[in-house]
């Protein structure tokens, strides 16, 4: 008699390496995008921004702009990037589009909780905080927050695009399949 002799599939080093979890509050109102990201670095401002890119302008503020719905309570994922990759791997990982997606809401939460470049769970060292939002037009996008000196530089761009990100960036997901035994940071006031 012969037995088949079994081979366990190699696994493939992962891209990224969960950090933790964080809370984002529950939102009563509708969230509208040109309300929220306006450039304004002065000492009142309730998000100090640098800069909004083209393409970020162009998917999410431009005409009307993007409206989101009130959100319940939602913990957010997020990982460092172990290594330079393009999107496509990395909302592969995640465990695909639906899984990866957050929302503009809970990005500007984050955002807010660091308004001035307090420290927070987003990087401000000059590496990006990577977010896949759907835009206006319902397309997924990458958008890569940054702290530069006296506020955020926010930029979006396609998820087919060939320049990737570097190892060292962080990767915020909803509903991702990484998961951590580490304890969840709040980000309440």
């Amino acid at each position: 008699e012969q037995v088949a002799q079994v081979t366990q599939p190699k696994t493939k080093p992962s891209i990224l390496e969960l950090v933790s979890t964080v809370v984002v509050s529950a939102t009563t109102s509708k969230f509208v995008a040109k309300e929220k990201f306006v450039v304004n670095k002065k000492r009142n401002a309730s998000v100090k921004i640098n800069y909004l890119g083209d393409n970020f302008t162009e998917g999410f503020l431009s005409g009307t702009g993007k409206t989101e719905d009130p959100i319940s309570e939602q913990t957010l994922r997020y990982a460092k990037l172990r290594k330079s990759s393009v999107d496509g791997p990395i909302i592969a990982e995640l465990g695909g589009a639906e899984k990866s997606e957050t929302t503009l809401s809970e990005m500007f939460s984050l955002m807010e909780k660091q308004k001035n470049g307090e420290d927070g769970v987003l990087l401000k060292d000059g590496y990006a905080n990577i977010f896949y939002i759907r835009d206006q037009n319902d397309v997924l996008r990458t958008v890569g927050v940054c702290w530069y000196a006296d506020g955020w530089d926010v930029r979006a761009n396609s998820v087919e695009r060939p320049h990737g990100w570097y190892d060292g960036n962080q990767v915020f997901s909803r509903n991702s399949v990484l998961e951590s035994s580490e304890p969840s940071a709040s980000a309440q006031a």
